[in-house]
């Protein structure tokens, strides 16, 4: 999403002002058409359920006019990409996915997911699913909850690739014994479906000089791996779990469904891409002396404010990396001047690029919506026909159109 907006000047030219709340973003806009125009752009990134409410602030009985305040409110599915996710027993709009591990494929205007632990003879059609917002929404996020988020993700190397369906077996060993190669998927021309089933052995990278302990799983990245490449994943063998995950695990899967000891995510691109999440500074300083015992209230009260200033300074390095930090243009809560603070928002967001150069399917995702928003921008040329947008306007009506 954020890479979506730094992307795109066009939209970010067009808002006034930016608010960061405790549940995200208020963005401004003169104009009705302009705030609908961005609300459309957010749900071609994101899954969201998008409302549309409007308050009068004043009215001119003599002139028979009233200025209305609009608001746009789109809720965004909180779940992104690689994230590993439970769909309960009872979710609907999933298919034959519920009771098991899901993981998140990709974002668009909805949710792609694929089975976490395939079975070995299963067709990849019946493993994967697109989760729509209003699913979503309907069902409760109850139904949908994260199991790991993308930062417990873990280095592993692969070492051993059997394709599962016996066509793609038959497609290997014939390349196999032609050129000792296999043919991997690299892009559309290539003649190579993108996913397949296959039974993988990985063993953690950090593992390497110290232990032989591998681990086998069935994963929908057949034709994107082979011997020696480095892979995301899930290490659920040595995952320590809450209370909470191990309820879970006793209560929401199927009777058929087993915990895999490893869910492989991606695929490393290129020998200098790195996984782990973005680094972060602490800002505080270490207070030397004697240090004033604080009561029990205090303390709770101190983590609670410590808790909020660190998302609001995320929310705030969000906004910068989305191209709004660099302007007059993004109201801060606090009148602190941080000299630190676009310097490191500056470069988490060349992180981003980075990320985005070594990650393909990130970067056709991008391409994907900007195509579809320069077609929309097309069709509202031509008709003038307006559609959603999260922000706030103001226009003067007539009272009859109230």
């Amino acid at each position: 999403m954020e890479l979506a907006i730094a992307r795109n000047a066009e939209m970010r030219k067009h808002i006034l002002q930016v608010q960061t709340k405790k549940s995200g973003f208020d963005f401004y806009f003169a104009s009705l058409d302009k705030a609908r125009h961005f609300a459309q752009f957010l749900a071609k990134a994101a899954p969201m359920r998008i409302k549309t409410s409007q308050t009068m602030v004043s009215e001119d009985r003599r002139n028979n006019t009233a200025n209305v305040k609009h608001t746009i409110s789109c809720d965004m599915v909180p779940l992104c990409r690689d994230d590993l996710i439970v769909v309960e027993k009872q979710a609907k709009g999933v298919g034959r996915l519920t009771g098991r591990l899901c993981l998140v494929l990709k974002t668009s205007s909805v949710l792609h997911l694929v089975d976490a632990s395939p079975v070995r003879d299963s067709d990849l059609t019946h493993c994967m699913t697109d989760l729509h917002a209003d699913n979503y929404w309907k069902g409760g996020e109850k139904s949908f909850r994260i199991f790991l988020p993308s930062k417990r993700l873990v280095r592993f190397v692969v070492l051993d690739v059997e394709m599962c369906c016996e066509d793609e077996r038959e497609r290997y060993r014939s390349s196999a014994s032609s050129d000792d190669s296999r043919q991997l998927f690299k892009g559309t021309r290539s003649g190579v479906s993108k996913y397949a089933l296959a039974d993988i052995e990985v063993a953690r990278e950090s593992d390497f000089g110290s232990n032989d302990e591998t681990f086998r799983c069935v994963t929908h990245l057949g034709n994107l791996l082979s011997v020696g490449d480095t892979v995301m994943g899930y290490d659920l063998a040595s995952a320590v779990f809450s209370s909470e995950a191990e309820w879970t695990i006793e209560n929401s899967f199927t009777s058929s469904f087993v915990i895999p000891d490893v869910v492989l995510v991606r695929k490393v691109k290129g020998t200098n891409a790195d996984g782990e999440p973005y680094a972060t500074t602490d800002d505080g300083h270490k207070q030397k002396g004697k240090v004033k015992a604080k009561s029990s209230a205090s303390k709770k009260r101190d983590r609670r404010l410590k808790k909020e200033e660190e998302k609001q300074r995320k929310l705030e390095k969000a906004a910068a990396r989305m191209g709004l930090g660099s302007n007059e243009n993004i109201y801060r809560d606090e009148d602190d001047e941080d000299e630190g603070f676009l310097a490191a928002a500056q470069m988490e967001k060349e992180q981003f690029e980075r990320e985005l150069e070594l990650d393909e399917d990130l970067a056709e995702d991008l391409e994907i919506v900007e195509r579809e928003l320069a077609q929309v921008a097309e069709e509202e040329e031509d008709g003038h026909s307006g559609k959603g947008n999260l922000a706030v306007g103001e226009e003067n009506l007539p009272l009859d159109e109230r």
